[in-house]
């Protein structure tokens, strides 16, 4: 199992951050210092993160990060998912909780948690994503609420955080997990009167570089080989852009840059009715009899 270290070594400083970052949640909290907070702590501890830390709050459901100079902050009675991801040397694990920051939305929490528990316990080698679809949808059911039918787990291989597979939250035919396989699995639920459904929303606020190749444009071209040097393919911010001690006029670069072929722009998943969502997730290795949990997601 000693090629699987790094996976173990992420696990655990996704496990400690996400400790943390629980910790943090809380009304009136800047979502910028947030994301900030999270991503230096996942470095401090050896770390590196496998993308922007995601605060999503209320019906957002996915891929919201923070803004350079972001001025939203945690709304009162909310409730919030903080995704996060880390990687060491491309070995990515990724985990997820929600916070109910209000007595309401503590039904949305359990039952998202139930879902990943009992998905978790199916898992083996050879067995159909459709079957862990049909589990999370069941439980879902139970609580009289709805999963959201177009988010799915992913498979994740080395700098590629959605690899192969998707694991879906209502049944679909899909592939089988195989044997010393790394996957994510994470559960989305939603209110039972909601449409089940997201949809893209806003501007972009997560990004990715797609491959390099040398371009025309100098300072262009300078921002790109240090983005895909650094990322290697991984999602990154904007705001971490702004950070980058480069010479060239950074802001004139990426504004050229951003709108080329050569990056990818993922803007934040909205519940297409406003219902509320939540999220639990974790990342596993799937071994001869089950899995190992490599984030230990609290079920």
């Amino acid at each position: 199992m000693d090629i699987f270290e790094p996976y173990f070594k992420a696990g655990e400083i996704a496990r400690k951050t996400r400790a943390f970052a629980t910790s943090l949640i809380k009304s009136g909290v800047s979502v910028l210092d947030l994301c900030e907070k999270i991503e230096g702590f996942i470095k401090s501890q050896g770390g590196e993160p496998a993308f922007p830390c995601n605060i999503c709050i209320n019906e957002v459901a996915a891929h919201y990060t923070a803004e350079y100079m972001d001025s939203l902050r945690i709304p009162e009675q909310s409730i919030v998912k903080m995704d996060l991801g880390v990687h060491i040397d491309g070995f990515i694990v990724d985990t997820a909780i929600t916070v109910a920051l209000d007595e309401k939305y503590m039904l949305l929490k359990e039952a998202a948690e139930e879902a990943l528990r009992k998905a978790l316990k199916s898992i083996r080698a050879s067995v159909s994503v459709y079957d862990i679809g049909e589990t999370i949808s069941k439980v879902a059911s139970t609580y009289n609420l709805k999963p959201i039918r177009n988010l799915s787990g992913h498979e994740i291989a080395r700098y590629n955080l959605h690899a192969g597979i998707s694991i879906p939250n209502i049944p679909l035919q899909g592939g089988k997990f195989k044997l010393y396989g790394v996957y994510a699995v994470e559960p989305f639920i939603t209110e039972h009167w909601a449409s089940g459904t997201v949809i893209e929303s806003t501007k972009p606020v997560i990004y990715r570089c797609l491959s390099y190749k040398k371009i025309r444009d100098t300072e262009a071209n300078v921002l790109l080989k240090t983005l895909w040097s650094r990322f290697k393919g991984l999602p990154f911010a904007e705001r971490w852009i702004h950070n980058m001690n480069l010479k060239c006029n950074v802001q004139n670069a990426w504004f050229k840059l951003k709108n080329s072929n050569l990056i990818k722009s993922y803007r934040p998943l909205v519940e297409i009715s406003k219902g509320s969502v939540a999220q639990a997730e974790e990342t596993i290795l799937v071994v001869e009899d089950g899995v190992i949990e490599l984030t230990g997601f609290p079920l």
